[in-house]
């Protein structure tokens, strides 16, 4: 049998060697594939951890400032209260107290409304006769004026804070506010306190029409005399003969001027006070620009229809009048059947 010369020993271990090679890339390639897909389905979770990781140092970064940086942030915003001056308005500041004049004036305004019911109630209380009446009608009286001082309390800390503003505006330091606002409103009660009654509401106008309501119950069609006739002369009083100051003795006037008729729904001209029904007025300026002369007779004055407003007191008045007068119109009636039976 023929023995292997090593030649053919040599060629045979070369080309076995060369098929171990060629198979050798092959595995290789297949391990690495494994590994890349077990690398990709690991990915997300790695990527997750990673990140809880960082957020867990941060918190613990914030939660843990440290100490010598808190103190000195501390200190540098702390303000020394008890020695803190009080800082001086700044003309942007005068818009924050106009906001509060702004405030008591609707205040006022809104306490003009109950004086019509005032009016109402003296009315009803004017038209009973006897004691229990009259006493009814002084206690009415106490409660006007007590109204009415609240309503001079409120235009005072309107005036108050209007003259704080101005002095702002002229560049006056103000630093002590609060306490210039409480002595002025002191100054100011103390002022009025000191008043007379006949200077406090004499020549107030719904003091005036609270008299007018009960006297034109009292002495239907007849003058009410000047007002102080109701109210007692004090010694630091001016005289009576005063004419500037003295209100009253005039009767007031219920017809349309304009119509002649009783009026209805009446609108009162701010110029010269006169009233008129409200569809008559209305009527008189349409297609008219500008001012027109009252037509009121005798009244040289001008105005706009935008210078007449609504006159719900007046509106009251007229109604009351009426039902007096249908109440004394049924009186005459039966009185007249009781003469004929």
């Amino acid at each position: 049998m023929p023995v292997a010369t090593s030649s053919r020993r040599r060629k045979a271990a070369r080309q076995a060697s060369s098929d171990i090679e060629d198979d050798q890339p092959t595995q290789g390639a297949r391990a690495r594939d494994d590994v890349d897909e077990e690398e990709e389905e690991d990915a997300p979770r790695r990527a997750k951890v990673k990140k809880e990781a960082v957020k867990k140092e941060k918190g613990k970064a914030r939660q843990a400032p440290k100490e010598e940086d808190t103190d000195d942030d501390d200190d540098d915003d702390r303000i020394d209260i008890e020695n803190f001056a009080d800082q001086p308005l700044a003309k942007a500041d005068a818009a924050r107290i106009l906001g509060l004049t702004k405030d008591w004036q609707a205040v006022e305004v809104a306490m003009h409304q109950p004086s019509g019911v005032i009016n109402g109630v003296a009315a009803a209380m004017a038209e009973v006769a006897g004691e229990e009446a009259q006493q009814g009608l002084a206690e009415l009286d106490r409660v006007m004026k007590t109204f009415l001082d609240a309503q001079s309390l409120m235009t005072g800390h309107s005036k108050v804070l209007s003259d704080i503003i101005q002095s702002v505006a002229r560049g006056e330091e103000i630093t002590d506010l609060n306490a210039r606002y409480l002595s002025l409103t002191d100054d100011m009660n103390a002022e009025y306190d000191k008043k007379t009654t006949r200077q406090k509401y004499m020549k107030n106008d719904q003091y005036y029409s609270f008299k007018e309501t009960i006297y034109e119950v009292e002495h239907p069609g007849s003058a009410m005399p000047p007002i102080t006739d109701f109210i007692p002369r004090e010694p630091d009083d001016e005289s009576d003969d005063d004419d500037d100051i003295v209100m009253g003795g005039v009767t007031q006037e219920y017809k349309c001027p304009l119509m002649m008729t009783t009026l209805k729904d009446p609108m009162t001209s701010s110029v010269c006070n006169h009233s008129f029904s409200g569809d008559a007025i209305k009527e008189f300026f349409k297609n008219k620009r500008g001012a027109q002369k009252c037509p009121s007779s005798g009244c040289s004055k001008s105005f706009t229809l935008a210078q007449c407003a609504p006159n719900p007191d007046l509106a009251r008045k007229v109604k009351a009048v009426e039902k007096r007068q249908a109440r004394a119109q049924q009186q005459e009636d039966s009185d007249a059947e009781e003469v004929i039976d």
